[in-house]
């Protein structure tokens, strides 16, 4: 029977004489259902009405029995995925719906502000990078890729239905699928080799209250009822709970396998929530999974862009950032990717940064790894673990230094600043260590730093990279947000009792290296420091105890060395924080 769309209900209907099936506009031909799994299909009828409903791929029969309010849904058991088609038939006594052109294969549901609701043919003035040749291409995808918008639908109650039916990928209209989304796909169908579907269920300017239910917002204390609201948030994107009641209840049966989330950028705007955003996500992701009894369902964040908004040295957007990182690291489900390094200076004031398809694609990595154990891809960018100050530096650790293949660049790091005691900061010099997992940071203006902060404004040059392309998380090691106020360390205490002549050999049997070191240290008059090393001079710089020797050449690699003199009047040189050559004095 064919099915006609009557978009002023926002329903599918199947007429015929009798009562009525009427299904969600989501419910429609082309769509896409999550593989091996239980997937929710629903719809209304007659109060009481039974309906059966028969699906292609194993010819069962589902029975369901329209509730009071004549609201029915039944659960597929879906088979593995694939590129052939499918129909599900749903009936009554008199009536009947088919569903065409269903494919099986992994579901996503894309929410958040703007940037995720971005479609490939862009905003006004807001270009997709590249988006000419993707739509040009985009008959490879179509049989692979298939794309619902649900429509911006204010709501100060929850809607039993909204508008969005699936769309095949073609020339005609991928133009108006959402960027991000897009770009996710083609990785997953490509590694995953089935269809996938994107639900892009986003609005422009919404803030995560936007997404949360009216008890979770009266928690908050927020107002709930339509008059308040309107008189204190003026622009309906600002709204609490609209989007959660127009948009996320009437499809929260659509079953998924996760959550793509692109937002936070009107938080930033709101100082209590802005510092409170990670505790406001995890509300809406553990509210989202209840109430899609999909109780471990990823969610996986894309950090805020680079935003100079007229105040590119304020630090609004990298304190939310942070918020998001903590969400992450306090929910074992929740990711969070980073496009810090993406840096685009003519994009100073652009909200809407142009490179979407480099966000699709680091948020398809990290789920390939994390939600698809597909190896070769790394679970998160490079991670800041921990730190110790070294007299005027400060050496910083990396937790997944390994993992994601050591530093991409070990020169000209940019977006590091460290600041002393007066807590004024100063773009730093980072010293990268070719063999080690840390980089020392220090400046000469600060003889006794006490912290560093790396991707710590607004919109600044970044260029801290894991060596398998992904930008560096940011990070700090201060508290100053919550209070503390760190203390230069002044007890450096008297030089050491360099001066003099100290052998001794470097010898690596796993390598056959067997090399003899000589180190001749002098103090001249003027209270600085010579230094040979192997008969070639070097820059020394001592601090207390410490003799930290620049440019030392071993086996070939240029490299710092350490030089700490023992109690027992012995010395030993560190080299790479890690390996100690014990050294005597002539």
């Amino acid at each position: 029977m064919k099915k006609r769309l009557l978009a002023s209900f926002m329903f599918l209907w199947a007429m015929n004489a009798g009562a009525e099936i009427r299904l969600p506009a989501q419910m429609s031909d082309n769509m896409v259902l999550q593989q091996q799994t239980k997937a929710n299909l629903w719809g209304w009828a007659e109060a009481g009405e039974s309906l059966s409903v028969t699906t292609s791929w194993d010819n069962t029969k589902y029975n369901a029995t329209a509730d009071a309010s004549g609201r029915w849904v039944v659960t597929l058991h879906t088979p593995k995925g694939s590129f052939e088609e499918q129909s599900i038939t749903i009936s009554t006594g008199q009536q009947k719906v088919n569903l065409d052109h269903v494919l099986i294969g992994e579901v996503w549901l894309c929410s958040g502000q703007s940037n995720m609701e971005m479609t490939v043919n862009g905003f006004m003035n807001c270009a997709v990078e590249g988006s000419a040749q993707d739509i040009a291409e985009a008959i490879d995808w179509k049989g692979r890729i298939r794309y619902l918008t649900v429509p911006r639908t204010t709501a100060f109650a929850p809607l039993d239905s909204v508008a969005g039916t699936w769309q095949e990928c073609m020339p005609s209209t991928v133009g108006g699928f959402g960027a991000v989304g897009y770009y996710f796909a083609q990785n997953l169908t490509r590694n995953l080799q089935v269809p996938v579907g994107i639900i892009n269920n986003a609005w422009g300017g919404s803030t995560v209250e936007g997404w949360l239910p009216k008890e979770i917002i009266a928690e908050l204390g927020y107002p709930t009822d339509e008059e308040t609201i309107r008189q204190k948030f003026g622009m309906e994107m600002l709204f609490p709970m609209i989007m959660y009641n127009g948009q996320f209840w009437p499809i929260r049966d659509y079953t998924v396998k996760g959550v793509l989330w692109y937002q936070g950028c009107s938080n930033t705007n709101f100082a209590d929530t802005r510092m409170d955003y990670a505790n406001r996500l995890l509300k809406m992701v553990n509210h989202w999974r209840k109430v899609k009894r999909q109780p471990d369902m990823p969610v996986y964040q894309m950090m805020l862009a680079q935003y100079g908004n007229g105040k590119p040295k304020e630090i609004e957007f990298p304190i939310l950032r942070e918020q998001q990182m903590r969400a992450a690291e306090a929910d074992s489900l929740v990711y969070c990717g980073t496009i810090l390094d993406v840096f685009v200076p003519h994009e100073i004031n652009q909200i809407h940064p142009s490179n979407k398809r480099i966000v699709g694609r680091r948020l398809s990595y990290m789920a390939l790894a994390n939600t698809y154990k597909i190896k070769g891809f790394a679970k998160e960018p490079l991670k800041y673990s921990g730190y110790e100050i070294d007299d005027d530096e400060i050496i910083l650790s990396f937790s997944n230094f390994n993992e994601v293949g050591g530093l991409g660049r070990i020169y000209d790091i940019k977006g590091v600043e460290i600041c002393g005691a007066d807590l004024v900061w100063h773009e730093a010099d980072v010293k990268t260590d070719p063999y080690g997992n840390t980089i020392k940071v220090s400046s000469p203006e600060v003889e006794s730093p006490v912290a560093v902060r790396y991707g710590w404004r607004n919109f600044m040059e970044c260029t801290l990279v894991g060596a398998n392309g992904l930008g560096g998380y940011p990070f700090r090691t201060d508290r100053l947000l919550e209070g503390e106020i760190p203390a230069a360390n002044e007890e450096i205490g008297p030089e050491g009792p360099f001066e003099g002549v100290w052998t001794g050999r470097l010898t690596v049997e796993r390598s056959n290296l067997d090399l003899p070191i000589r180190i001749t240290m002098k103090k001249m008059s003027d209270g600085s420091w010579t230094c040979v090393f192997n008969d070639e001079p070097k820059v020394v710089k001592v601090r207390g105890q410490k003799a930290k020797i620049a440019d030392l050449i071993i086996n070939g690699h240029s490299m710092e060395g350490t030089l700490r003199i023992h109690e027992a009047g012995n010395a030993v040189l560190n080299l790479l924080n890690r390996l100690d050559i014990p050294l005597t004095k002539e």
